[in-house]
């Protein structure tokens, strides 16, 4: 409990100083986000990460932010008992993916009057990337969110930013 609220306090100081997500490296960010969240939800989340190269800071801020509205999502909505982060920075495509097996959504089927601007946000974050980001759900059978570079095709493959 006490880890879980120094987690959230770390979280909340992030706020306030939005150089901090550019100082420290994603996946340090990514685990400090991870328990405050277990901390606040109680909701086991398996953090898996691949790699360790320096990203642009517009990168990581916005893999940051994608991650941390995936998980706020599956603390409220997903009912489920677990999430999987996983960050992949190894092998390219490079790309972050957070995954639950909770209730689910047809996105479709979302109410309008729903503020739904959690989704629209991760996707307009990845488009400003020129990364690709993939909603994959359905009732029952949870959600999985995939953020993923796309290949630079003159040469090497790398991260585009």
């Amino acid at each position: 409990l006490t880890r879980g609220a120094l987690a959230e306090m770390r979280t909340l100081l992030l706020e306030l100083r939005p150089s901090a997500l550019t100082d420290a490296a994603l996946p340090d960010l990514l685990r400090q986000l991870s328990e405050a969240i277990i901390g606040r939800a109680r909701l086991p989340i398996h953090l898996s990460v691949e790699g360790d190269c320096a990203l642009p800071p517009e990168v990581q801020v916005a893999l940051y932010r994608i991650a941390q509205e995936a998980l706020n999502n599956v603390a409220r909505h997903a009912g489920t008992r677990e999430a999987v982060v996983r960050l992949n920075l190894e092998n390219h495509p490079a790309y972050l993916e957070v995954e639950d097996r909770g209730r689910g959504f047809e996105r479709g089927r979302l109410v309008p009057q729903m503020n739904h601007m959690g989704l629209a946000g991760m996707e307009e974050r990845a488009r400003e990337l020129d990364w690709q980001l993939q909603i994959d759900s359905q009732p029952g059978r949870g959600t999985r969110i995939r953020a993923e570079e796309k290949l630079v095709w003159e040469g090497t493959p790398g991260l585009n930013a």
